[in-house]
């Protein structure tokens, strides 16, 4: 008996000290997810600052509260549920504020009810703090985060159905509402599932795991997003300089095949005779016969600088080169002017 009464304090006390160990360090995952989130919401607010747009200080304020909840979750050694259940319910106010401020700007928009929803959820986790009545804290705050999240990816959603059709929005941008879309998918699982565990309805190791998982990819993919460095920002534009070259060369396609329809209206001149023309044109007025540079001074021309090429005589001296007549020759030339005062927003779109 003496035996056994002294093995079982040494029992109970390696328990003790496992159970210690295994708080510790939820406790130390948790400070790690909040500084994680620190790294986000310090360069954000700052950005917001210097270029003093509202939306970011919202997004900023949704991590510093995300920072200050976290560490006081059941799950880790310090365990006050009304601060946790309190800045969580904030974290759902400022998204909402976000996403209005973001998407909605000039325009209304739902913010009033989710707003009023938020407030609601934060009433009922308040009150659950009171009656000491945990799950009715979770049942009250975790489903309305899911719901915020979900309007957070249908709006960053469709903000990046618009802008990935954009030629001229690059592609690190077009990137960066990919990620918010991908975070917004995870954050709105986290938080489904963060309601089916809280609430006892998926109670199990697994369940603590996922959770873990998806908010830890999450918060990786929200610094690639709004603290994106910049060697990620260069290989994610790693292929703008094609798309730019092929941007230009559509824009110059279009200005040229302006002049070269309008030239060979009524004229009987073949548009690959005009279209020469004019680069011969341009080439004389460059003083070289380097294409690219041809091209670019072509978009950068204005409706004068059009003018004044349609007036030199190295215009009309290759349209009478190709075998056209002084008549037709003339012809061709006034038509390319009165394309130029039609068309002139599209001709000189590019050097407004």
């Amino acid at each position: 008996m003496i035996g056994v009464r002294c093995r079982q304090p040494a029992f109970s006390w390696h328990v003790g000290r496992a159970a210690m160990n295994e708080a510790n360090f939820k406790m130390s995952v948790l400070l790690v997810f909040s500084v994680l989130r620190l790294i986000v919401a310090v360069p954000l607010f700052m950005t917001a600052r210097r270029t003093r747009l509202n939306n970011l200080y919202w997004l900023s304020a949704n991590f510093l509260c995300l920072v200050i909840a976290v560490p006081f979750a059941a799950a880790g050694t310090a365990n006050v549920p009304w601060i946790f259940w309190t800045f969580i319910s904030l974290t759902e106010i400022t998204l909402i504020m976000f996403v209005h401020t973001t998407f909605y700007q000039g325009r209304r928009s739902p913010m009033p009810v989710f707003m009023a929803i938020a407030v609601i959820g934060m009433i009922g986790g308040i009150y659950g703090n009171i009656v000491n009545d945990f799950v009715f804290s979770a049942w009250s705050v975790y489903p309305i985060a899911a719901l915020v999240w979900a309007w957070n990816f249908v709006e960053a959603y469709g903000a990046y159905s618009r802008v990935s059709v954009d030629t001229s929005t690059e592609d690190w941008v077009k990137s960066r509402y990919t990620l918010m879309v991908s975070y917004s998918v995870l954050d709105f699982v986290s938080a489904v599932l963060g309601t089916a565990t809280t609430t006892n309805l998926w109670n199990s190791s697994l369940s603590a795991v996922i959770v873990l998982a998806i908010n830890l990819i999450s918060v990786f993919v929200q610094i690639l997003t709004w603290v994106m460095p910049e060697r990620f920002r260069r290989w994610l534009n790693r292929n703008q300089a094609a798309h730019m070259e092929k941007q230009m060369v559509e824009q110059v396609s279009a200005i040229m095949g302006t002049f070269g329809v309008a030239m060979t209206t009524d004229t009987g001149l073949t548009r690959i005779a005009c279209l020469y023309a004019l680069r011969t044109t341009l080439s004389a007025v460059l003083g070289t016969e380097d294409s690219n540079q041809i091209e670019r001074h072509i978009l950068t021309m204005t409706f004068a600088d059009w003018d004044t090429a349609l007036q030199r005589p190295e215009l009309r001296q290759a349209l009478t080169k190709s075998g056209a007549d002084e008549h037709t020759v003339e012809k061709a030339v006034k038509n390319a002017h009165r394309a130029l005062l039609e068309k002139q927003s599209l001709i000189t779109l590019s050097s407004q």
